[in-house]
This record gives C-alpha cells, structure tokens and sequence, in this order.
C-alpha cells in the first residue's frame, strides 16, 4: 500500500477528507494528518509518505515551502494541493516542482479521489521504470554527484569547515540547512556509509597527515588547530593514534625518514 498524509490546518477539513475517502479501495494507507506546517515536514521525514495532500498555507511551513524543502532532500513525493481561490496563482507556483494535481477549495469526494488515483498511478509508474533497469547499470561507486542534495550540500561544507571545532550536526542542520537533524543523518549514514561523526573524523585525520608529512619543525598544537582540534590537542594526540597507530609526532619522524 502507498502512505499517505493529510495536512490543512482546518481540523474540519482534515477530518473530512480522512473520513469520506474509502482508503483501502485505492490501496491507500491514510499513516497521519497534521494541523501545520512544520508538524508535516517532521512526520515526512520520519514516515517518508509517498503522497501528501496538503493545504497551500498553513502555519509555519506553507505547501509550497514544504515541496521546496523535500525537492531540495532530493525525496521523490508525490503532492497534491488544496488551495482556496484566492491562492490559485500561488498554487500554479507549485507546479514548477512537479506537483501531480491540485485542487480549488471546495473539492468533492470524485475530485480527491481521483487526484490520488492520479498520484498513485504516476507512483508505480517510476516504480516499473526502476524495476526495468539493470544492476550493471546503477552506479554504486557512491561518486558525491548521486547524492542527495542535502547531502552534498553537508559534504560541501564539511570540507570547506572541518577546522572548526564547533562543527556538528546540529550546527548544520539547523543553521545552515534548516532540516531535521534525526533525518539528514540516518540519510547521511544511508548515502555515504558512514556515520557524520565518523567521516568528519577521518577527514580530519586525513588532513593532519598531510600537514605532518609537509611541517618541518613539527608543531602539533599547530596540526591540532587546523584540523579542528584547538580547544583540545592532547585529544587530537589520542584521537590520531587510535585511527593511525601511532602518534602525531612519531608519524610526522616516520614521513621525514622517508624521504630522507
């Protein structure tokens, strides 16, 4: 069955849609309805839905906002508007993000019917699309161009970012992407493999490797505070040897040796 997810902030409205539609005809599973906007992008994130029925303006977080924000995750969802007529123009914006059907307030039984119906069909249509290509062809190499643009978007800053001991999820995701965090990083996990703590710290150590084989003296407070570790290098010292096996300055004697 298909998920599926109410959003208006009438609550008559919700409870009417939800209470006239035969959801199991349509092989539908009616999995929320929510009052606003950001209480339908946290149930999105969390439930992945593969329709949403949604009010243009809610509070919070508009319709439109809400298609902006799952296009821009790169998550495939199928959206069908409800708009009063005084929004029309507003919900032809929708449109441009490839919304499947929109419809002026007030609708009938028939109308969101067969808008799901529409939904649905155009769903299990890229489904098949999918099922027809061949495993040689999907790209498995992980190449950061098939990712998800939210998650190239943390990839980008991270390395444009790693020096900066206040580096963190959090940071990212709520200042600088404005999404959830429980999302991006089960997403982040999904698409690179690794967890966000863990690929931040071997980037980190990848640096610092780089700079202990090119400093001469070797300065490793210095490393520490390029790498992100200048509140604490003695941790830096324990961190390095636990990837490495050696510590900062036995490796920065074990590149000079080498190219003596």
């Amino acid at each position: 069955m298909l998920k599926l997810i109410i959003a208006d902030d009438e609550f008559a409205i919700r409870e009417a849609i939800s209470s006239i539609i035969d959801w199991k005809a349509l092989n539908i599973d009616l999995i929320g309805k929510c009052k606003n906007g950001p209480e339908t992008l946290k149930m999105i994130y969390d439930s992945h839905p593969d329709i949403v029925l949604t009010d243009i303006k809610m509070p919070g977080l508009s319709g439109l906002d809400l298609i902006k924000q799952t296009v821009k995750c790169g998550m495939d969802i199928s959206f069908i508007i409800l708009s009063g007529y005084a929004e029309f123009e507003y919900a032809k914006q929708a449109i441009q993000f490839g919304v499947s059907n929109y419809l002026l307030k007030p609708c009938n039984e028939n109308q969101i019917t067969e808008a799901i119906k529409k939904a649905s069909a155009e769903i299990m249509k890229k489904k098949k699309i999918r099922e027809l290509i061949p495993e040689s062809l999907i790209d498995n190499s992980q190449k950061r161009g098939n990712f998800k643009d939210c998650i190239t978007q943390m990839l980008d800053y991270i390395d444009s970012h790693f020096s900066q001991p206040d580096l963190t999820l959090k940071k990212i995701s709520s200042e600088i992407l404005y999404m959830n965090e429980d999302y991006l990083s089960k997403e982040f996990f999904r698409q690179t493999g690794k967890k966000f703590t863990e690929y931040v710290t071997e980037l980190r150590i990848t640096k610092a490797k780089v700079l202990l084989s090119q400093n001469s003296p070797c300065n490793i407070n210095q490393v520490a505070e390029e790498v992100g570790f200048s509140n604490n290098p003695q941790y830096f010292s324990h961190l390095f040897k636990n990837v490495t096996g050696t510590t900062p300055r036995e490796y920065h004697k074990l590149c000079r040796n080498h190219d003596k």
